[in-house]
């Protein structure tokens, strides 16, 4: 089973993209499952939980919060409990914060661990997400699993690579990156610990996948970075 650990559907300025148009790219790509979260610029995890109710068989339903909000965690509640969602996506460059910043996250993180669910974070090497920064938050909440897209690139990786090696709940997911560093990653982190993803629609789908497929040609290995891991982690 291959599962794309990224996608983001929904309305933005200048976009509308369906969770259908998604399902075409999937089943051309040979894609069974693909996590789906709303788009950041304007949070709609009701049209998430309507996608995953619709397609339950496809679609892998995470929420978006902007943990500044006051009812923030309430919202992330609401997510986990009544619309069972797998996980919830983080992007502190696009909502403000420090990815280390305790004060702000530890309440989420907190509820990820009530409820058994994993974060999966935006960390290229931007100051406020660099690797070190979710590596912190693995590290306060190891039963909290957390997958980092787009491995540090560009300026960032190899020490991505290295904290994913080290920290048990810490994971790498392939969307944006080079074939460099994917390879690096496989080396360094080993194959346990790398999630495919596209970051559909912004992603080609297949293109990440022949990426994977470039860089190993051992097929338990490419199980587990193309399926098996996400599963593990997902609890699915």
């Amino acid at each position: 089973m291959i599962i794309d650990m990224l996608a983001h559907i929904g309305v933005k300025k200048g976009e509308n993209y369906k969770v259908e148009s998604l399902l075409e790219i999937m089943d051309a790509s040979g894609v069974e499952r693909c996590m789906i979260c709303s788009q950041l610029e304007t949070v709609d995890n009701e049209y998430i939980d309507e996608c995953c109710r619709k397609y339950p068989e496809r679609t892998l339903g995470f929420a978006v919060i902007n943990p500044w909000d006051v009812d923030g965690e309430e919202q992330l509640e609401r997510c986990f409990k009544d619309y069972h969602f797998h996980g919830l996506k983080m992007n502190a460059i696009r909502f403000g914060y420090s990815a280390d910043r305790h004060s702000v996250l530890d309440s989420y993180f907190e509820i990820c661990r009530k409820y058994k669910k994993c974060v999966v974070a935006h960390g290229q090497s931007d100051m406020f997400s660099i690797p070190d920064k979710w590596a912190e938050m693995a590290k306060s909440f190891p039963d909290v699993p957390v997958v980092l897209y787009h491995m540090g690139v560009p300026l960032m990786y190899e020490r991505a690579c290295r904290l994913a090696k080290e920290i048990p709940n810490f994971y790498l997911s392939t969307c944006g990156s080079y074939v460099p560093v994917i390879r690096m990653a496989y080396e360094i982190a080993g194959p346990e610990k790398i999630l495919f993803s596209s970051d559909a629609p912004f992603g080609d789908e297949a293109q990440e996948i022949e990426k994977i497929r470039y860089i190993c040609g051992n097929e338990k290995h490419l199980e587990l970075m193309l399926g098996e891991n996400a599963k593990r982690v997902l609890g699915l």
